[in-house]
């Protein structure tokens, strides 16, 4: 994961307003993570970020700046930072945009399989969060349309949470990094070590 802050990335546009997220802003972590998708084309990310921030903040919509906290790629290793984990999110409604996270796949995943880059990504950026202290150790990431009657984040994106939060759960390291194997010591009997002390002396 390449993980891109908004000034790294950000086409220029400002935010009419900020709103402070009642829990991080204030030293707490989320137990929810929101999962949503963009509808959109995959790539080039960079751009497809940008196209996604202009149109935010542009006439067609009622957000403040970009709806999502993070806005996640599925054809790179990058990751960008939308609103933050300190700022309120807009993008999930229905009372929750105060109590969660919000974090969008760059993709449209009611019609195409999310790639395995894209996994990665999202269980790198989750531990991340989760070692910053913004999200809780035992959270729970749920699709938007657990919130609002839309099929956002996608059905094919939908099915594979379990198996992200999993991997954050379980394996507690960033998706691509070698894990060091376990060595498990071998017990050698007396007459082994007999044996061997012996062809040492006779050398």
């Amino acid at each position: 994961m390449r993980f891109l802050s908004r000034s790294e990335w950000t086409s220029g546009v400002k935010a009419s307003e900020v709103v402070p997220h009642p829990v991080t802003a204030n030293g707490g972590a989320v137990g929810t993570v929101v999962l949503h998708h963009s509808v959109t084309g995959r790539s080039p990310s960079m751009a497809r970020a940008r196209a996604i921030e202009k149109y935010h903040v542009g006439p067609e919509t009622d957000f403040f700046d970009v709806a999502y906290n993070f806005m996640v790629s599925a054809s790179d290793t990058f990751v960008f930072e939308g609103r933050g984990a300190l700022v309120q999110g807009g993008a999930t409604g229905a009372g929750m945009d105060s109590k969660t996270l919000s974090v969008c796949a760059i993709g449209n995943f009611e019609d195409s399989v999310p790639p395995q880059l894209l996994l990665n990504n999202l269980v790198d950026l989750l531990t991340m969060l989760v070692a910053s202290g913004v999200v809780a150790p035992d959270f729970v990431m749920r699709p938007h349309s657990d919130f609002k009657a839309t099929a956002c984040c996608g059905k094919n994106l939908a099915v594979e949470i379990p198996g992200v939060v999993s991997r954050v759960h379980h394996l507690g390291k960033p998706a691509g990094v070698p894990v060091a194997p376990v060595v498990v010591p071998v017990a050698y009997s007396a007459d082994q070590k007999l044996a061997w002390i012996q062809q040492i002396l006779e050398m």
